[in-house]
């Protein structure tokens, strides 16, 4: 039976180990609700790039944000370590905080990550999931290898310009300044991206190609919220509705004037979907969509 190891103490933000592989937790808000949200991030969304995300929701819940196995400063996690490893080191690292009821949320592919852990295991209140990724398209099936092929190649400007057009709609990006400027600051990230964050990147897209398909037969009985923006041709509202769908509990909601990147283009009106569902200030309902009318 695996140990989880901490490698150092600090109230706040923690470096454990789960079978040799790192896992950091970083808290905000510790005490403010009973139940913490348990935020995972993109692949790409390490807790540093998401503090301010972080910081908003913890204006009323206590958070906790984790870089999984292969995720910000965690190295790289080889991709035949499936998501069903990723959730054991996270619930071994809950327990290592004793924490046993959470809320959760994960976006885009931080999104497979709560789905598996909501079908492995008890605890969990709610369930929040931003662009929710239940299964690969054979379309992007594709797309996915050409990227893999273009880094392998060092192919950088093409590699940073598909993958820029999958995560950000160039038909949004055409009447959006927010949306054309997110794909700008995407793109410049991707062209000036380290050995690191390339290799996380193989292997993590690997893994989805890999183990990217989650069971919606097998959901679990628990309120869930999911939410996209209506121009996320990534993960599109068909894709998000029918995760929706799955839950006996379950809504969506669809945001106009977003595309994948819905936490920069629409951040304040993200926080007001994650607080109100953990506030309980909207009902859930079964199958629901709510299409937002605000631009």
């Amino acid at each position: 039976m695996s140990k989880l190891h901490s490698l150092s103490f600090d109230h706040q933000y923690h470096r454990l180990s789960f079978e040799g592989f790192p896992i950091h937790l970083k808290e905000y808000s510790k005490g403010l609700t009973d139940v913490p949200l348990v935020f995972i991030g993109g692949a790409f969304q390490n807790i540093t790039q998401v503090e301010k995300l972080s910081n908003a929701i913890a204006e009323k819940s206590w958070v906790i944000t984790i870089d999984t196995p292969g995720n910000g400063d965690t190295g790289i996690l080889p991709h035949t370590y499936g998501f069903d490893f990723i959730c054991r080191a996270i619930h071994s690292a809950l327990k290592s905080l004793g924490v046993d009821r959470i809320n959760l949320m994960g976006c885009s592919y931080g999104s497979i990550i709560a789905m598996r852990y909501a079908q492995k295991y008890l605890g969990i209140d709610k369930l929040i999931l931003a662009s929710a990724m239940a299964e690969l398209p054979r379309e992007l099936e594709y797309d996915f290898n050409l990227l893999l092929f273009q880094l392998e190649w060092n192919r950088i400007e093409e590699f940073a310009d598909g993958f820029t057009n999958l995560m950000t709609n160039p038909e949004l990006r055409q009447t959006n300044r927010i949306a054309r400027l997110t794909a700008d600051k995407l793109k410049h990230a991707l062209l000036n991206a380290n050995t690191g964050i390339k290799e996380q990147f193989k292997h993590n897209t690997l893994r989805i190609l890999r183990d990217g398909k989650t069971d919606l037969s097998l959901m679990p009985d628990v309120e869930a919220t999911i939410f996209t923006g209506e121009h996320d041709h990534f993960v599109p509202v068909e894709a998000n509705l029918k995760v929706a769908n799955s839950f006996k509990n379950g809504r969506f909601i669809a945001v106009p004037g977003a595309d994948h990147m819905i936490h920069v283009e629409k951040f304040k009106r993200m926080i007001e979907i994650i607080h109100d569902t953990l506030m309980d200030s909207e009902e859930t309902v079964e199958g629901a969509f709510t299409m937002d009318r605000a631009a």
